[in-house]
């Protein structure tokens, strides 16, 4: 059985209004030594028949339904035979045509300890570029963005997500890679198209709790005391900065219409 360069995992639940571009995007790879493993939790929608009606042949679809996303990704860890793991969400797409080809070329020619190779992320709708930052001397200030990783499969052999939370694993699980010091190579190219809104309000809270705890388990003494007071900080700023471009829009809307 031939094993793929790349597994590319998705895990859904009725998300037929963007899956089709993001399955556009990776049909339209100059690449090909992929697999595709997407993960259902048992949409009402379309979703599962535009999966089956995709022209991409080295696919599989596994529908549990009621599974969480952590328990999906995990799923699809399960399921992918690829030597090297790519996440992405269903309402993301790959950034070019030619994107897995650089990344493939980049792979086959980098060191045999280098476990994770990451790039950019382009945030369409916040009008940002996410550029990494993982590993030392970042641990503090740790960010990266799931659907810019590539993962060796090996690292997936001990150690999953962490099915018990909701918004912030994936975070949990980078912040312990970088703290072991975990192998990486970063990339200059753009890797994907992030095409969500993000995480509503209430889930953003939520997700600031996750994160206090990771920081609270993971870091310790003075290290604890400054991962704590920087993400109380930038969780200030982002909260202002969001109250601001909503203020700009009232303020617009008022100028246009009166």
């Amino acid at each position: 059985m031939h094993q793929p360069l790349i597994s590319i995992i998705i895990t859904i639940l009725n998300g037929e209004k963007t899956l089709s571009h993001c399955l556009a995007s990776i049909e339209s790879q100059t690449f090909s030594d992929y697999e595709l493993v997407i993960v259902d939790g048992g949409s009402k929608d379309r979703t599962v028949q535009i999966i089956n009606e995709s022209p991409i042949l080295n696919k599989t679809i596994r529908v549990l339904p009621g599974i969480g996303l952590y328990a999906g990704l995990n799923a699809g860890i399960k399921l992918s035979v690829g030597k090297w793991l790519y996440f992405i969400g269903a309402d993301d797409a790959l950034s070019s045509p030619d994107i897995l080809q650089k990344v493939s070329e980049i792979i086959k020619n980098i060191k045999n300890n280098i476990k994770v190779v990451v790039g950019s992320v382009e945030c369409i709708k916040q009008g940002t570029l996410l550029q990494p930052m993982f590993g030392s001397p970042y641990w503090m200030r740790h960010q990266v963005h799931h659907q810019g990783m590539f993962y060796d499969r090996n690292i997936f052999n001990n150690s999953l997500y962490n099915e018990t939370m909701r918004i912030a694993s994936d975070y949990e699980f980078n912040l312990r890679l970088a703290l072991i010091g975990i192998p990486h190579q970063a990339m200059d190219i753009v890797i994907c198209n992030f095409g969500g809104d993000g995480i509503s309000e209430n889930q953003m809270e939520h997700g600031y709790k996750e994160m206090q705890k990771i920081h609270q388990q993971l870091f310790k003494g003075i290290g604890r005391h400054w991962a704590m007071n920087y993400f109380w900080l930038r969780r200030s700023m982002s909260a202002i900065l969001r109250r601001y471009k909503l203020s700009k829009l009232s303020m617009g809307l008022k100028k246009v219409f009166g």
